[in-house]
């Protein structure tokens, strides 16, 4: 499945990644070793783009046998990385997608990576990009559902923990912050067997969310915890009950 998330440059500028996140179960593919790259110029993601992404990745993935690791949408360039079982065929066939589109100014070239490490270290999100992208969703669903992000309402947070104690810990500090026990619950089974429900009043606004999130994850991480998400209720549904 192909996400996309938002990384800061040397200069704090966002950039966007789109990546392949189901790879990073399977990596390193040893019989795909070699590292293919195409960089375009293209300022922004529009349809005219999307288009030539979709040609490419059908294109170079049937003819050599590759995977779509990646694109990079940076500096006015989008930079896509492949990984193949071996580069052959790689310029004619980018060209060819490249011609049918018009042209486009373009760099390329590829390298061994055997270990995958364009992939892990640079394409596959680390935890706040994955808190992210489950953000986005959480939230895209909610505004197709038809609800007003602005309202404040009841947003419920899940926590994870080794110990009780270090459970405890963190409701305590996060009780400063606003945060109220809602239930707690058991797991027996699990190496995090005591979890805790967070209640907040918040809007759920992309800021806030960020910014409450990102609070949750580094708390629970400081007692060697989880942060498992949140939820909430419409807040059209919320107010038609009061």
């Amino acid at each position: 499945m192909v996400e996309f998330y938002q990384l800061l440059d040397d200069e704090n500028i966002p950039y966007r990644c789109d990546v392949e996140l189901d790879l990073i179960d399977e990596v390193p593919q040893e019989e795909r070793p070699m590292l293919l790259w195409l960089f375009v110029k293209a300022e922004s993601v529009t349809e005219s783009l999307e288009l030539f992404t979709e040609d490419l990745k059908s294109t170079i993935m049937t003819s050599l046998d590759a995977v779509f690791a990646g694109r990079v949408m940076k500096e006015g360039w989008a930079e896509f990385y492949f990984y193949a079982p071996q580069s052959k065929r790689f310029e004619n066939l980018s060209s060819e997608v490249m011609s049918r589109h018009g042209g486009y100014v373009y760099e390329r070239g590829s390298s061994r990576d055997s270990k995958w490490e364009m992939y892990i270290d640079n394409l596959y999100p680390d935890a706040y990009g994955l808190l992210s992208i489950q953000n986005r969703h959480t939230m895209t669903a909610l505004v197709e559902a038809g609800d007003d992000l602005n309202s404040s309402r009841e947003v419920e947070h899940y926590l994870f923990f080794q110990t009780k104690s270090a459970m405890e810990r963190a409701v305590s500090q996060l009780a400063s912050h606003g945060f109220e026990a809602k239930e707690y619950v058991t797991d027996d089974e699990s190496d995090y067997a005591y979890g805790v429900i967070l209640i907040k009043n918040e809007p759920i606004t992309p800021d806030v969310v960020e910014e409450t999130t990102t609070s949750l994850y580094e708390s629970a991480m400081q007692e060697h915890g989880h942060y498992e998400g949140w939820s909430t209720v419409l807040a059209e549904v919320e107010h038609g009950a009061e």
